[in-house]
């Protein structure tokens, strides 16, 4: 709920609105979605609330509270810090850090340069995603016997706990909860794994493209284990580097129930620097395991050291 009222006092039209709801709605809720001209909505486990004066109601309704373009608009330069340009970068990927808490999504009309993305107008939707902090969601991985030493892929759908489910190991592993605390570097290219507290021996890149975040974490911070949130295609030879930095990686991948169907992660798993899968059941349990694999082509650490 924390984490729910502080993303609520950067919406200073809808402050007080969101700030009333009941902690039951907070407490499951995911994500907070602003679309120009409909009922502002808080999504999460029990489905969408829409948002009206004193609490909020399950469909849409005379009196909800919506939000017009120019409201919008204003919203998107408040969570810039009025300064679109100092956050560039980020909107080309189509978010926009906030308070180094989470990242706001925004929607509208892509400005192209090329076949690249260079800006973004016209906005027309902003959905604040909630980060959950949840200390011991990681640990039935730890009691079921995975050495992330080898590595570990975590894989689910969008709003299945992955991000969560990574900051509790990196947390685990830097306090030393289940064995020596470990040397941790984490790569936190969009600012959410370290929204809370990741314990002693952890080290944070902020806002870092994971080749040179591998790189200088190996090079600078002699880490025994590397964490990063969202692989895509392009990272696929910063992990072939990091399967041979002799440390292990722990890295989460969107996926559906059968990630093994998916050619992203097929080559990620492919690389060696994987040694357990862990399927993550979905968004309507966040953090909750369905399978966990061991992978027969993984490097062990020794392996990967020496080459």
């Amino acid at each position: 709920m924390k984490a729910f009222d502080r993303i609520a006092s950067h919406i200073p039209l809808y402050r007080d609105d969101l700030l009333a709801l009941s902690d039951r709605i907070k407490a499951q809720a995911q994500d907070l979605r602003f679309k120009a001209g409909q009922p502002i909505s808080v999504c999460g486990r029990e489905g969408a609330f829409f948002l009206k004066r004193g609490g909020a109601d399950r469909a849409p309704s005379p009196g909800l509270l919506s939000v017009s373009a120019a409201e919008l608009q204003e919203l998107f330069f408040h969570i810039c810090g009025q300064s679109v340009f100092s956050h560039e970068e980020e909107i080309r990927e189509g978010y926009v850090q906030v308070d180094g808490l989470c990242r706001a999504g925004v929607c509208g009309t892509a400005v192209l340069e090329g076949s690249r993305v260079k800006a973004l107008r016209d906005i027309t939707s902003i959905v604040f995603r909630i980060p959950r902090d949840s200390p011991g969601c990681g640990d039935r991985l730890f009691l079921s016997g995975v050495n992330f030493r080898d590595g570990a892929l975590i894989a689910g759908e969008p709003g299945s706990g992955k991000t969560t489910i990574l900051r509790d190991i990196a947390r685990s592993l830097s306090m030393g909860r289940f064995g020596p605390g470990r040397r941790v570097a984490v790569l936190d290219s969009r600012g959410e794994l370290s929204a809370f507290d990741l314990g002693p021996l952890a080290d944070v890149l902020k806002n870092c493209p994971k080749a040179a975040g591998f790189e200088m974490a190996v090079r600078s911070l002699s880490p025994e284990i590397l964490l990063c949130d969202e692989l895509a295609p392009g990272d696929i030879d910063a992990v072939k580097s990091a399967a041979r930095a002799g440390v292990g990686l722990i890295a989460t991948v969107h996926s559906g129930k059968n990630p093994r169907g998916r050619y992203i992660c097929q080559e990620l798993l492919s690389t060696g620097a994987f040694g357990t899968l862990v399927t993550l059941r979905g968004r309507e349990s966040p953090c909750e395991t369905a399978a966990v694999e061991s992978i027969g082509n993984a490097l062990p650490v020794e392996s990967r050291a020496g080459e």
